[in-house]
C-alpha cells in the first residue's frame, strides 16, 4: 500500500475537481518525492514488501577455547517490522543448500531477527539467504501526513518560490523552494521507524 494517493493529495490541496492526466502524474511525483525523503531518514523502504535477501553473518568470539571461532546464533534482517519468513537457506559452497525449518531450526521476530537454535550461523559472507515479507500495511498514519504535508507545499508552490516581498514585488525562485523536507519534528518522530543496522 502507498504512503498517500494523488486523490487524497487532490482533496487535501482543495483541487475542485478531478486531476487531470498530467494533475495526476505531478501529484504522483511530488507523492513519490515526499516518500524517497522519508525513506533517506529512516535509512530503509517502509512500504510492505516480499523479498529475497542475501545475509551476512557477524563473526563474533568463541565462548570456549577449544571451539574455532564462529558466527552469531542471531542475524539481523536488513528491513522491519517483518511480518512473515517464508524461508531461510543456508548456502553452502561445495556442498547442496541446506533449507531450514521454522521452530525446528530457526525463529524469527517483527523486530527483524533471525535466531538460530542449534549453533551458529556460517562464517562466510553472503551464506543465507531468506524469503522476508517486512514493512507497514496500512501505513502509519503520521507517516502519512507527513508526506502528503510535503507534497502538498511542493503542489501550492509550482513556481519553486523561495520568497517573496509585497513591496516592490520581487520573487526569489530556487529549486531548493520545492517544500519537500522534513521538519525537526518529522526527523525525530522518523527516529522510530530507523533500519537496524
Amino acid at each position: 500500500m502507498a504512503y498517500a494517493t494523488p486523490n487524497e493529495l487532490r482533496l487535501l490541496v482543495r483541487h475542485p475537481a478531478p486531476f487531470t492526466d498530467d494533475e495526476s502524474a505531478t501529484a504522483e511525483l511530488l507523492l513519490e518525492l515526499a516518500e524517497g525523503v522519508i525513506e533517506d531518514e529512516t535509512g530503509q523502504a517502509l512500504e510492505e514488501s516480499t523479498d529475497t535477501v542475501i545475509l551476512d553473518s557477524p563473526t563474533r568470539q568463541a565462548p570456549w577455547p577449544h571451539v574455532p571461532g564462529t558466527g552469531s546464533h542471531k542475524l539481523i534482517l536488513p528491513r522491519w517490522p517483518v511480518t512473515a519468513v517464508e524461508s531461510v537457506t543456508i548456502l553452502h559452497e561445495t556442498e547442496p543448500d541446506e533449507n531450514l525449518e521454522f521452530g525446528r531450526d530457526y525463529t524469527w521476530s517483527a523486530a527483524g531477527t533471525l535466531t538460530l537454535l542449534n549453533g551458529w550461523w556460517p562464517t562466510r559472507d553472503r551464506s543465507v539467504q531468506a524469503v522476508v515479507t517486512a514493512g507497514y500495511n496500512p501505513m502509519p498514519k503520521g507517516l502519512r501526513r507527513m508526506v502528503l504535508r510535503m507534497a502538498a507545499a511542493a503542489w501550492n508552490n509550482p513556481l519553486l518560490a523561495s520568497s517573496e516581498s509585497l513591496g516592490d514585488h520581487s520573487v526569489s525562485f530556487s529549486a531548493d523552494a520545492l517544500g519537500i523536507e522534513l521538519s525537526d519534528k518529522d526527523k525525530k518522530i522518523l527516529g522510530l521507524y530507523r533500519a537496524r543496522t
